[in-house]
């Protein structure tokens, strides 16, 4: 004999809410949903933020300043279309997935033409700077941190106890700055950097929707009623799955030889400390081309008259064991002068 026991609806949705701490009620949804779709619409005040972010953390990677940088994020409005587009994948939106996707496009291509024009007039040497070179060899590290921006992002916007500025700041330092060295790199003809801030841009934007999605999904957001809105829905979250898994294998080719080439400059600074121990080495650049390795060494030596073919010779004997190929090494030596104290 099998007893069927019927839950009132009222507290079927009071156990949902025990069930996920992430859950939001149907009239938080409703207020959620209407201010992305209210703020993600590409409208006249959205391109003069997008315009005026542009050109700030342009000019900041040009000037090699981090404050410059953040301060672009604050005004940068693109945390809004991407939401937009993460909640139209949750609620199966066919529409919504292309006006985000357009307003996205749009702001990229503003905020590319704009760090493409304020590169042609920047100097070479802006391609040196700290906060340009970290964004033009993304790791697998950057793609953990998009996911965490993204999920937190979301969470910020769905949750009314916390202001909604945070996420922008939050999205945007993943987003907007890897277009501009897009630009810059384009409009001084480097486009390897250009090649590896597209990279990094893409698999953020990836990431980021993908995360805020799932922050969608376990906070319950309403869903499409038809089974066709259902199937449609599956469908863009798994899109979205192979996407991200896609944009993981360069990430890892890169971070692979990241970490390659940082045990190989630690072992080359081994070497140089145990052949010549009173020196210091100030840098290490090793260049690969074909079966030919060169290595650059910078050393400061107070006493370079002293350094001999025969450690020049060990150490390239040494380095080409350890490294299993030929090395050319090429030392640069940077000459101390002591000033003594006259009593």
């Amino acid at each position: 004999m099998e007893i069927q026991v019927e839950i009132p609806k009222e507290k079927l949705k009071d156990m949902k809410k025990y069930i996920s701490p992430f859950y939001i009620n149907e009239e938080r949804q409703s207020k959620v949903y209407g201010e992305i779709k209210e703020n993600a619409k590409g409208d006249f005040d959205f391109f003069v933020l997008t315009i005026f972010a542009g050109i700030i953390i342009t000019l900041g990677l040009v000037v090699n300043s981090s404050a410059v940088v953040i301060g672009g994020m604050l005004l940068a409005p693109l945390v809004w279309p991407m939401l937009s587009l993460s909640m139209a994948i949750v609620r199966g939106k066919p529409r919504l997935i292309r006006d985000s996707v357009f307003t996205l496009f749009r702001s990229t291509a503003l905020i590319f033409v704009i760090a493409l024009f304020l590169g042609i007039l920047s100097p070479d040497y802006a391609l040196q700077g700290g906060e340009f070179l970290t964004r033009t060899s993304p790791t697998i590290f950057e793609l953990f941190i998009a996911l965490a921006a993204g999920f937190i992002g979301a969470f910020v916007i769905a949750y009314p106890k916390i202001g909604a500025s945070i996420a922008g700041v939050v999205i945007a330092a993943a987003i907007v700055p890897p277009i501009a060295v897009m630009g810059i790199s384009v409009s001084h003809g480097n486009l390897v950097m250009a090649g590896g801030a597209f990279i990094l841009f893409m698999s953020n934007l990836i990431a980021v929707t993908f995360a805020s999605s799932i922050l969608f999904l376990i906070a319950r957001f309403k869903g499409p009623s038809s089974e066709k809105g259902q199937v449609q829905r599956k469908s863009n979250i798994r899109w979205a799955l192979i996407l991200l898994f896609m944009m993981m294998i360069p990430l890892f080719l890169i971070t692979s030889d990241v970490i390659k080439e940082g045990n190989q400059q630690n072992m080359v600074r081994e070497v140089v400390m145990a052949i010549i121990p009173d020196s210091s080495i100030m840098s290490v650049e090793i260049t690969e081309k074909s079966e030919v390795t060169t290595v650059d060494i910078t050393i400061q030596y107070s006493d370079s008259d002293n350094l001999t073919d025969k450690q020049v010779e060990k150490l390239r004997d040494i380095l080409s064991i350890k490294m299993r190929k030929t090395i050319i090494p090429r030392i640069t030596i940077v000459p101390i002068i002591k000033l003594w104290e006259t009593e």
